[in-house]
């Protein structure tokens, strides 16, 4: 009487985990398969409109939509295409590396319960497959994923999925936090658009500057609204061809609010205002970058300021990181013009 009182215990627990396991895949709203999915690839991504992703770590998730000027997200706001586009080759050259060993089939699954990424695939509007990005192998040469149809229902089974003759975790290919896709573009101007660029240097203001076009090949130049007589007019030129493609590199994730707000307070480092020929005008402050932690130069002297990093407030008010490798050649003084 015992031994049957515990096997229905057993099998009660063991119909309550899978239930959990049911649910908390998705949401409850899923069948299971009768059989082993595995065919992840979509093969002519060019039919693919819409792309969502989202993950168990908390990130907002992306809503990918294709437009006929690019990818978007859904509210409209830019995303880097390089990003999407290794998202669309990814998911066409998908392909199954090995089955996972059966004894590892319920681990595997709960870890992909517990932490994962999802990627839902639309095709014309309608939702043709979605996956459930796992970890990598320990070699880190396979992902585990698992694969739902919206018709046949979730696989019962994860595979070991890779990117033929390429190395690394397919997770990563799929961003789920919106400020890693969002463009990174600062000033992307066409020469002949640039009416003029104002440049400041708070703290040796005697070198200030502005450019002006006024026709092609064309130029005036100001020093703290004296305009200059004699300068070298193709380094004007060369200077306004500095802005055809001047990106930052990361946001921030190292100041809280409150250093963010103390750092605009302080005198910026450069401040530069470009104004497009129909009166548009872009700008930004950038700030030198303190470290945080001790750093020492080639010659053992501690170092102040990042040699690499600078901060850059956006004219939206964004708080970005830039490469000096980026902006170095944009912080030239009154000097540069000299013939």
């Amino acid at each position: 009487m015992k031994n049957w009182k515990s096997l229905v215990i057993f099998l009660l627990l063991g119909g309550l985990a899978w239930f959990a396991y049911y649910l908390s895949t998705d949401k409850g709203n899923s069948k299971l398969a009768d059989e082993a999915l595995s065919d992840f690839a979509v093969k002519d991504t060019a039919t693919i409109d819409k792309l969502i992703l989202t993950d168990t770590d908390g990130n907002p998730g992306v809503n990918l939509v294709r437009t006929p000027q690019g990818w978007t997200t859904d509210k409209g706001d830019c995303v880097q295409q390089h990003l999407v586009n290794t998202m669309l080759e990814t998911i066409r050259h998908i392909a199954v590396k090995s089955p996972v060993p059966k004894d590892a089939v319920e681990n595997i699954n709960k870890n992909l319960t517990a932490h994962h990424r999802k990627v839902e695939i639309y095709v014309k509007g309608e939702l043709v497959k979605t996956w459930y990005i796992g970890n990598p192998t320990a070699d880190h040469y396979g992902t585990y994923m698992l694969l739902k149809d919206p018709e046949l229902g979730k696989s019962p089974e994860p595979f070991i999925m890779h990117v033929p003759s390429e190395h690394g975790s397919v997770q990563s290919r799929f961003i789920t936090n919106p400020l890693e896709m969002q463009c990174t573009g600062i000033f992307n101007y066409d020469p002949l658009h640039v009416k003029s660029i104002d440049v400041k240097i708070p703290d040796s203001t005697e070198l200030n500057f502005k450019v002006v076009a006024n026709a092609e090949n064309n130029f005036s130049l100001f020093n703290n609204e004296k305009a200059v007589s004699d300068f070298d007019t193709s380094k004007v030129r060369t200077y306004i061809l500095f802005y055809q493609k001047v990106h930052f590199e990361s946001h921030n994730t190292l100041l809280d609010s409150k250093q963010v707000d103390s750092l605009k307070t302080s005198t910026p480092y450069y401040t530069i205002d470009v104004t497009d020929k129909d009166g548009n005008i872009k700008g930004v402050k950038l700030y030198k970058k303190r470290f945080v932690v001790e750093r020492y130069g080639y010659d053992g002297e501690l170092l102040e300021f990042d040699q690499d990093r600078l901060w850059v407030v956006l004219d939206n008010g964004t708080l970005v990181v830039g490469q000096y490798h980026v902006f170095d050649k944009l912080m030239r003084d009154i000097r540069f013009f000299e013939r």
